[in-house]
């Protein structure tokens, strides 16, 4: 790798983690004035309304009828399920909070292989999900009285890794077939039949009623969040192998934490402090010295 891709692999990939870290504030903001599913509505239609010609050019659109079925099953889990407990957790607790329960998802992608017999126990790894979940324990424990803090929202939160660590396993075969570009689009066009109905009995606001904060959240959200990092972290995994892509995601929470501080003056206590550190410690102690499974793509 010469010195000008390192610098395009690298930028790409921590454009992502920032732009991932940033996105809980903004959601943060914008349900405190848009309903939940109305920000989800316009957050996916703007993501597949980008994605679209992206698709079309690479006359990607065409899929049999089976897999159609599977992406859609698949969207159940993420992005409905796993953003409806997201959101509301965001909406109910610090966005801190939110970006280091998120972070286990790969621990908790262990621990339901390990259940279904597809991942073999090891001392590393236990420690590592040991010092993980003790982290969120000291996030969660210690700052519970904190002024937007809720152990509700944490607990919501735990239902989005949930949603996300069913899917990965379920994923890895849909990708002998199709390509990340065609999963990604059509799990946020199927997330619309979803979220556009929920949003409308909930009385979907009008775009000219939308202020202009708002309008820009909800457009970072779907553009930036949703189809930009996307395609950034796709960039990073042609160069880099996916243990190194997972660590760099582990900068997420690290981003929010900062950004939370400095912008929604949420004070950086010892507690949150130390709590971030063992979480990132610990899911980088389950992913270090053992070589990921591959997993066959299409690419394109």
């Amino acid at each position: 790798m010469n010195r000008r891709e390192f610098i395009s692999v690298y930028g790409a990939l921590f454009s992502a983690m920032l732009i991932w870290g940033f996105s809980f504030l903004a959601t943060k903001d914008a349900v405190a004035t848009i309903p939940i599913y109305s920000l989800l509505f316009y957050r996916f239609a703007i993501a597949t309304i980008v994605l679209a010609p992206i698709v079309g050019l690479r006359r990607a659109f065409s899929l049999p009828l089976r897999d159609l079925l599977i992406l859609a099953g698949l969207s159940s889990l993420s992005p409905v399920g796993y953003f409806i407990f997201e959101t509301y957790g965001v909406a109910w607790t610090q966005p801190s909070h939110v970006s280091v329960i998120v972070a286990t998802i790969p621990i908790a992608v262990y621990i339901i292989a390990f259940v279904k017999g597809q991942e073999r126990p090891t001392l590393k790894r236990a420690i590592g999900v040991l010092t993980a979940y003790g982290g969120i324990l000291l996030v969660i424990g210690l700052s519970r009285e904190e002024e937007g803090a809720s152990v509700v929202g944490d607990l919501l939160v735990l239902g989005a890794v949930l949603s996300a660590a069913v899917r990965t396993i379920l994923v890895k075969d849909v990708l002998k077939r199709v390509t990340p570009l065609q999963l990604t689009f059509y799990q946020f066009f199927f997330s619309l039949l979803v979220f556009g109905p929920l949003a409308a009995a909930g009385g979907l606001p009008r775009l000219g009623g939308i202020t202009l904060r708002v309008g820009g959240e909800i457009l970072f959200l779907g553009a930036l969040c949703s189809a930009g990092a996307f395609f950034a972290m796709h960039y990073a995994l042609t160069r880099l192998s996916a243990t190194e892509v997972a660590v760099a995601v582990n900068l997420v929470p690290i981003v929010t934490l900062l950004a939370e501080a400095s912008i929604l003056g949420i004070g950086l206590t010892l507690a949150k402090g130390l709590g971030t550190l063992l979480t990132i410690a610990g899911v980088i102690i389950t992913q270090l010295g053992s070589p990921p499974e591959p997993i066959p793509t299409r690419s394109g």
